[in-house]
């Protein structure tokens, strides 16, 4: 019950946090250009974030369980996984989106430059924030691990920078031109919770039954329109990437510092 009901008030401060930020931090810039035909951004976002939902079940039944069996370094096994999630999650939407439309890095987010340091502050500190309450009250939403400090560095690819990439630097973006940016953010964010379910009902479905997984599902869903909104507002990619490790991450790094 208790779990239950940090992860209600979880959605509700979240859910605060994410009007807070809507309204009132930073503002939305002109909107990227509209595709014509619209269809076809569509079509490649639905695609990759279907690629997305299909390795995450593979990679919960089968890929994960095996590496796990043949490496036992945790530093050497997310090591190992970079090029293996490269390939789907960096070099296919590259080839998709820089060499089938032309785009560019900016057009990616794979920039310094940043059109609201308001919303920067913002996801920095609310990763910080997000984190340390993870820490200090024992919960969190992917569990708190004891890491090396090797693996948490390589986290730091393997899981925030190549799923913002995919997530808003590619799928949103190609949505933003598809849809505009309210159903870009919108939609952006109810795929890239789906994307995660396999994970939330093999953590959650035998200790917390089908309410702990709808309830991560949401909290994944409104995290990804966080890092939408972010990332929209900024034009650049490092802000979100900054906020999603902190959020993830930083209660196994406070672990090891503080025990």
């Amino acid at each position: 019950m208790s779990d239950l009901l940090w992860r209600f008030g979880m959605l509700v401060v979240v859910g605060l946090f994410l009007w807070i930020l809507h309204r009132y931090i930073g503002i939305y810039p002109a909107a990227l250009p509209r595709s014509d035909p619209p269809a076809m951004p569509t079509r490649a976002a639905l695609s990759l974030a279907g690629i997305s939902l299909s390795i995450s079940v593979l990679k919960v039944l089968w890929i994960s369980p095996w590496i796990e069996r043949a490496i036992r370094d945790l530093s050497l096994r997310e090591l190992a996984q970079a090029p293996l999630w490269s390939i789907p999650y960096l070099l296919l939407p590259v080839f998709l989106v820089a060499r089938k439309m032309g785009w560019g890095a900016v057009d990616l987010g794979l920039t310094s430059r940043n059109q609201s340091p308001d919303a920067t502050i913002f996801a920095v500190v609310f990763g910080l924030v997000s984190g340390c309450a993870a820490y200090f009250t024992g919960q969190s939403n992917i569990s708190i691990q004891v890491l090396p400090l090797g693996a948490l560095l390589v986290l730091f690819y393997n899981n925030a920078f190549l799923e913002e990439f995919y997530h808003r630097g590619v799928i949103q973006s190609l949505l933003e031109r598809a849809l505009g940016q309210p159903k870009a953010i919108f939609w952006g964010g109810i795929l890239f919770g789906l994307t995660h379910i396999a994970l939330d009902m093999s953590a959650l479905l035998q200790t917390g039954g089908v309410i702990a997984v709808f309830s991560a599902l949401m909290l994944q869903t409104m995290a990804g329109w966080m890092f939408g909104i972010i990332y929209m507002k900024t034009r650049s990619l490092w802000p979100g990437i900054a906020c999603h490790y902190l959020a993830n991450w930083l209660p196994s790094i406070l672990i090891v510092f503080l025990g």
